[in-house]
């Protein structure tokens, strides 16, 4: 992972132009710190900023793969949890635009927050959220992909986590800049993340 941006001017650092470069930055500064401590099977574990960005830069690489463009929508249903920043990271880093979805929402509101965001592809936690795309599939043509971290995956509409690290493996040894290149790319004025808050599904 290289730097695209920030360099010093007159001794100030120039502002990053983005969230992902902000994260670029940070990991050329301090590969070997301890960037985020998560619970784990065997209790809290952490892993650091170099860490962080090998798994961020496969998904986003995963995510490039699967033909996602710049300021798309890829959408968030999940809890809190490692693999929910890492998609986010992951998203940001490949151009496109971050879809929250809290866990809780129904299957009604999440058609609706999928159909206006126009999101293509969904990371769902687990078969509660697949079954929540599953029930509105059809309402929802933009919707090409849905990748899970804990549910189960079929292989084609929905892909395990491990399904979209593999392909983004492959994408980086074919296109080893892509992701540096997405990176780069983005300005201030796109895009990052757009919110539905727990008040209103952002309906008339």
């Amino acid at each position: 992972m290289t730097q695209t941006g920030s360099t010093d001017i007159g001794g100030y650092p120039t502002p990053a132009a983005s969230v992902a470069q902000l994260f670029y930055d940070r990991v050329a500064a301090t590969p070997t710190a301890e960037a985020f401590r998560f619970p784990a099977r065997d209790g809290w574990t952490s892993v650091s900023w170099a860490g962080a960005a090998e798994a961020v830069k496969t998904l986003a690489a995963g995510l490039l793969s699967l033909g996602i463009q710049p300021e798309q929508r890829v959408a968030i249903a999940s809890n809190t949890r490692i693999e929910w920043l890492y998609a986010d990271l992951a998203v940001m880093c490949a151009g496109a635009a971050t879809t929250a979805v809290y866990p809780s929402t129904t299957a009604d509101d999440v058609l609706f927050i999928l159909a206006d965001s126009e999101t293509r592809i969904v990371f769902a936690e687990d078969d509660a959220q697949i079954e929540k795309l599953r029930q509105n599939r059809e309402h929802l043509p933009h919707l090409v992909q849905v990748v899970t971290f804990d549910g189960t995956a079929d292989g084609e509409w929905v892909l395990g986590l491990a399904d979209l690290e593999a392909r983004g493996a492959r994408h980086l040894v074919e296109h080893p800049t892509s992701v540096d290149d997405a990176v780069a790319a983005v300005g201030p004025e796109h895009l990052a993340t757009l919110i539905y808050t727990s008040g209103t599904t952002g309906r008339a």
